[in-house]
């Protein structure tokens, strides 16, 4: 084809590409994927990634480093932040050359990160556990005149409360709210775990009603952790009161919700009212996992109940 001087198609290529490595023939892809690049026959780089997988090669975050790199010289910034993005869907973990490697790039080509770009950097900075990094990077975007926006308010809040910092989490929310800018669910939802693992259930109801006040409306995660919170803290009578008010909102509840009150029955020493939620769930239709089985086990056997521990 090529000496006919007719130029073969990228989708061409791929079959013969495909064919190679079925036959094992790897060598010849490899020669051809540089034949490509030589006739300058357009290859997507996701294209790359998954020939590289078809070959048995699965790319590391060096891999992925050195592509948001080449985009980012390039100025493309919507690439980078796409191969960034399927890095994380194939369960490729970032480390911090690539967080900041995108981010120095960018500016040494005189593109100016935006707020989505320190949305991503911070968003890192959390994960990696690094919240004064994260502190510096939202200083860094207020001296460059940017504004941070609900996404920002949002990943910090999380964030905060993930590394168990309340107090922040909670002034954060405050000015988020002071500037009109609604919270998430999700964010809602971290504060009032927040709250359960520091003994502070009261604030999260007060929170809840505040939540359902503004018209927001609750989630199974959200009541969940609640009621999670509730059963931690030995109110029994309220966790089931959050049940009965799942059912009037019209949020069904799960087997976690379930195995959240098990355990909570159980902690109490009150294994037969346990078993019998285990009844209950069967009759909504919710099917018992190994937790809901295990927790009556543990149930029994604090207990001293080993025949019934051994009948479940």
């Amino acid at each position: 084809m090529t000496s006919g001087n007719v130029m073969p198609k990228t989708k061409t290529c791929n079959e013969l590409l495909s064919l190679f490595s079925k036959l094992n023939r790897t060598e010849r892809a490899w020669v051809l994927y540089a034949d490509m690049f030589r006739l300058k026959i357009k290859s997507s780089v996701k294209e790359f990634l998954g020939f590289m997988e078809i070959l048995g090669i699965k790319p590391t975050v060096v891999t992925y480093s050195t592509i948001i790199h080449g985009f980012c010289l390039r100025g493309r910034v919507g690439g980078a932040h796409m191969i960034f993005s399927a890095m994380k869907g194939r369960a490729v973990q970032p480390d911090s050359y690539t967080a900041f490697g995108y981010s120095d790039e960018m500016v040494k080509k005189g593109i100016m990160p935006t707020v989505s770009s320190y949305n991503l950097l911070i968003h890192e900075l959390f994960m990696e556990a690094r919240a004064s990094e994260a502190d510096c990077m939202v200083r860094e975007m207020e001296e460059k005149g940017m504004v941070p926006d609900a996404i920002t308010y949002n990943i910090l809040i999380n964030g905060y409360c993930r590394s168990g910092n309340a107090k922040k989490a909670f002034i954060l929310c405050d000015e988020v709210l002071r500037k009109g800018i609604e919270p998430t669910k999700e964010t809602y939802t971290s504060l009032i775990y927040v709250l359960s693992k520091r003994k502070g259930m009261n604030e999260a109801d007060d929170l809840l009603e505040k939540i359902l006040r503004k018209g927001v409306l609750a989630d199974l995660v959200m009541l969940n952790a609640l009621i999670d919170g509730h059963c931690a803290n030995g109110n029994m009578e309220r966790a089931f009161s959050l049940l009965r008010e799942m059912d009037k909102m019209k949020v069904h509840p799960d087997e976690v919700t379930y195995n959240t009150l098990m355990q909570g029955r159980c902690r109490a020493g009150k294994v037969e009212e346990a078993r019998e939620l285990l009844d209950e769930m069967k009759r909504r239709g919710i099917k018992p996992d190994y937790i809901s089985y295990n927790t009556l086990i543990s149930g029994h056997n604090k207990r001293g109940d080993m025949n019934d521990a051994f009948k479940v």
